[in-house]
């Protein structure tokens, strides 16, 4: 988790090419060990690190990713759920699907306020 983190400080000042790399063997390792739960903030950093750089293949590859966790089963912890709602909305946003963008992004704002997720209600409110 520190490499991804460190990483997503990285990207955020503008060195995402060197970043992603980091990132994405990052959230394989916890995938790879079983970390379940930290594969949930990893996924969602990577994913929307991909997509604010938006390559056709970096949107490619947030789908597989948000596939992935999608199949994890992460047993109560349902903040896997609310970073689905989240980053489906961003790629719907990617894809330029403003109706699907729209739904999963109230979906997600319901969700965290439901849930009193203060960080996800903070994003979620901030999504246009």
């Amino acid at each position: 988790m520190v490499d991804l983190y460190a990483a997503w400080a990285r990207a955020k000042l503008g060195d995402v090419d060197i970043s992603i790399p980091v990132m994405r063997d990052a959230a394989n390792k916890l995938f790879e060990t079983g970390q379940l739960a930290l594969c949930v903030a990893a996924s969602g950093i990577l994913v929307e690190t991909l997509l604010e750089r938006g390559t056709q293949p970096d949107v490619c590859e947030a789908e597989v990713a948000i596939e992935r966790l999608a199949e994890t089963v992460v047993d109560d912890v349902p903040v896997r759920d609310v970073w689905l709602l989240r980053l489906r909305a961003l790629l719907a946003r990617a894809h330029g699907d403003e109706a699907e963008y729209r739904d999963y992004r109230d979906r997600h704002r319901d969700m965290a306020r439901t849930l009193g997720f203060e960080g996800h209600i903070a994003w979620a409110e901030a999504m246009p």
